[in-house]
């Protein structure tokens, strides 16, 4: 009986594919018991924190001016905040003042801080009481920040409660550590009649005020 001339090759290739099918089947069983990655992270994250906003909003007192630089002419500055300032004359807040020229300085610590864009502003008026003539009784006031002045603002005649003026500048002027604010009325000012800086209420229904300095 003649016998077949390729079964061996045949069964030969037979079993090299069984052969790698089983390595197939033994790669596929350890990917699938190896153990899942954890979606927490470790220890070792190297993710950072968001950088915390620095932006300045400070207040500051009326009251709390620097007595050895500040000075005025004829009369000041002087701290008023007798409750009887408003039952015998409307006034709605205690007050810091001048008479005529001078200029009221405020030295404020200041930590690192971020913004481009810096305010001042603050609850203002003259200090000028008995003129007959009402636009006489405004005061040009000047902002100075660090010895660089800012422009005038024409405040209101001098009514116990004032309002608010506000000064915008660049933050560069401000720096890290000691830094000086500076109201002044100067003696060549057109209307140089005085300031009243408000700070603390003593009116029922009004609030506080302060110096608020903030960056953005």
């Amino acid at each position: 009986m003649e016998r077949p001339q390729h079964r061996r090759p045949l069964v030969a290739v037979a079993m090299i594919g069984v052969a790698l099918a089983a390595v197939a089947g033994l790669a596929a069983l350890a990917v699938w018991l190896l153990p899942a990655e954890s979606a927490v992270p470790d220890d070792h994250s190297t993710e950072r924190p968001a950088p915390t906003d620095k932006l300045l909003d400070v207040e500051i007192p009326p009251s709390s001016y620097d007595v050895a630089a500040s000075s005025w002419q004829p009369y000041g500055p002087l701290y008023e905040a007798a409750n009887d300032l408003y039952t015998r004359h409307g006034v709605t807040h205690a007050h810091v003042y001048g008479q005529s020229t001078g200029r009221l300085v405020y030295r404020i610590d200041l930590d690192e801080f971020s913004g481009t864009r810096a305010e001042l502003t603050a609850r203002l008026s003259a200090d000028a009481v008995g003129y007959s003539d009402a636009q006489a009784r405004h005061s040009d006031v000047a902002l100075v920040v660090n010895r660089t002045p800012l422009p005038v603002r024409r405040v209101t005649p001098d009514d116990g409660r004032g309002a608010h003026y506000t000064w915008q500048f660049d933050a560069t002027l401000l720096r890290p550590g000691q830094n000086t604010v500076e109201f002044v009325v100067d003696a060549s000012a057109e209307f140089p009649n005085g300031l009243c800086v408000y700070g603390d209420a003593i009116a029922p229904g009004h609030t506080d005020e302060r110096i608020k300095l903030r960056t953005g």
